[in-house]
């Protein structure tokens, strides 16, 4: 062996061995083996005492009785409030009262217009006045009787406020004259009085008065009460007097009947008493309803109802009785924005001169009289508020009336221009509709409307009972210096019985009619103002009684004056 071929064969070795030795570690590196080759030597961990002492638990617990006395002694004690100033409230200054209002005013149809009035300015311990009313009219209505009226009021009033009463007394006076001209003078020449206006003249004067005491608290708890005392004569041209005598309590107060599941529990009487003479050609007649009606009020959650036992009694020749239960609802729906209401009642009247000729002043007042008893009238109805300007009231009522009076023409007089009363049963089913709008004080709208149906039982109309009546009206503020007023009138046509010689009463239908009206007041200033009013816009001579036509179209201007 050569010396070149033994140093090639060492190198050879060399790299072979370093070849091996790379490839060794890569594999280990991979495999993550490592093998440790040295001598065992064994160790002991130490060890750590238990220091956990055993105890026992014993499951019986001893109770201990204590006793404790304690000995109270007040410690007096002084604490001092350090006083605050009241907040001062700065109000809106009292509108100014004036003591004298006077109105005058003149239209066409020779029509005078006065009104009066004088009071105490304000007060916290009484209040009195006096009034004084005066509208009259001596105009012509072409081929008819002559139509002349006055109309005249006059009274003294007077208020004492107490803590927690009200004691008030009216003294009054009325006097009101008519011309009974509903005939046509060329028609009866052979009659001296139809062409005297004297002889055709109607009076009805009236003095009266009222006392009133009342309760004014504002807590609900005490026992709350108002008593009136009322009496008139009325008189007229024809020897017919009537004497009236009232009497009206009520008394009430809050109470728990009912255990504190119902609300605003109210427990009263009512009491109204009318006592009536009457004297005229025909007969002396005196009457009296009383009427006693017992109630319990309360409010369960949205419903409020009141229950209770309508007593009436008829005196006159023959006592009468009647009992019948009154009652009525309220229920609350959507926080108060819509209300449903309902209930059943019972009325008795005596008929009187007074609200006989207040509703049909061309009356005979030789007339029978008797008692009207409303023996069931159910209604029903919805109200609420569309918005903040606009609320609304519709219901519907039906009821059944015995001796309704009814208006006919007294075929006794020659002339036949005057009316009588007679008296049927008659069912009423009536429809009401009402709509306000009103925006601060700017502009009001007042819109009613009434639908009637009528059942007579003898009769064979309710005469003069129309079947439809709608009023409208409106009021337009401009800045507090300009007041315009509209309004209008709306009867439908109705019935009345005509009476020709020598043949059967005939049905007699008189027309519908609307009654237009139109205002307008300038206030110059707070304390005067001038006013120009027409009436009866469209010139209707309608007639509201039977041969009675209007005036038509009139005009009055005049001015108002506070003092």
């Amino acid at each position: 062996m050569n010396k070149g071929h033994s140093l090639h064969e060492i190198k050879k070795t060399f790299v072979l061995f370093f070849f091996i030795l790379a490839v060794r570690t890569v594999s280990v590196a991979q495999n993550q083996d490592v093998i440790i080759i040295d001598a065992y030597k064994p160790t002991i961990s130490d060890a750590f005492k238990i220091n956990d002492n055993p105890k026992i638990t014993d499951s019986t617990i001893e109770k201990l009785n204590l006793n404790y006395q304690l000995n109270p002694k007040l410690y007096p004690t002084t604490f001092s409030l350090d006083p605050i100033k009241p907040a001062k409230m700065v109000g809106e200054p009292l509108t100014k009262l004036y003591k004298s209002f006077i109105k005058l005013g003149f239209g066409n149809k020779t029509t005078p217009l006065a009104e009066f009035c004088l009071n105490n300015t304000r007060s916290t311990s009484n209040s009195i006045g006096v009034y004084f009313d005066h509208l009259s009219s001596s105009g012509k209505i072409k081929n008819y009787g002559y139509p002349g009226f006055s109309d005249n009021k006059a009274g003294i009033y007077a208020r004492k406020f107490y803590k927690n009463e009200l004691l008030s007394c009216d003294i009054n006076y009325s006097r009101n004259v008519i011309h009974y001209y509903g005939f046509h003078p060329s028609d009866y020449p052979l009659v001296p009085s139809a062409d005297n206006k004297d002889s055709i003249r109607q009076r009805f004067s009236k003095i009266g008065g009222e006392l009133k005491f009342k309760s004014t608290y504002i807590d609900s708890s005490h026992l709350n009460h108002a008593f009136s005392l009322k009496y008139y004569n009325l008189s007229d041209l024809y020897h017919s007097t009537e004497n009236y005598l009232g009497f009206n309590a009520g008394v009430n107060k809050n109470c728990k009947l009912l255990g504190k599941s119902l609300e605003h529990q109210n427990l009263g009487i009512l009491a109204d008493m009318n006592f009536y003479s009457d004297v005229n050609k025909m007969d002396t007649v005196h009457g009296a309803d009383i009427k006693l009606l017992p109630c319990f009020s309360a409010k369960y959650d949205i419903l409020k109802f009141s229950i209770g036992l309508n007593a009436l009694i008829e005196e006159a020749e023959v006592t009468k009785g009647h009992l019948f239960p009154d009652a009525n609802f309220s229920i609350d729906l959507f926080n108060n924005i819509f209300v449903l209401y309902g209930g059943i009642t019972s009325e008795l009247k005596r008929n009187n001169l007074i609200d006989l000729s207040a509703e049909n002043p061309f009356i005979n007042t030789s007339i029978p009289f008797s008692f009207s008893y409303t023996k069931s009238k159910f209604y029903a109805g919805f109200k609420g508020c569309i918005s903040s300007y606009l609320s609304f009231d519709a219901s519907i009522s039906k009821s059944s009336v015995d001796n309704l009076p009814l208006f006919v023409s007294d075929t006794t007089l020659a002339l036949q221009n005057k009316f009588t009363v007679v008296y049927d049963k008659v069912g009423i089913f009536n429809t009401h509709a009402e709509i306000v709008y009103q925006k601060s004080e700017k502009l009001k709208i007042l819109l009613t409307s009434n639908y009637y149906q009528y059942t007579t039982t003898n009769e064979k109309k309710a005469w003069y009972m129309p079947d439809m009546d709608v009023k409208l009206s409106a009021e337009y503020n401009l800045r507090n210096k300009i007041i315009l007023k509209a309004g209008v009138i709306g009867y439908s046509g109705c019935d009345a019985e005509e009476f020709v010689k020598g043949s059967a009463p005939q049905i007699k239908h008189l027309k519908g009619v609307a009654d237009c009206n139109l205002g307008i007041e300038y206030r110059y200033t707070k304390i005067l103002s001038a006013f120009l009013n027409f009436n009866n816009i469209g010139a209707e001579r309608y007639q509201r009684w039977y041969n009675y036509p209007s005036y038509g179209f009139n005009v009055m201007a005049g001015l108002t004056y506070a003092l």
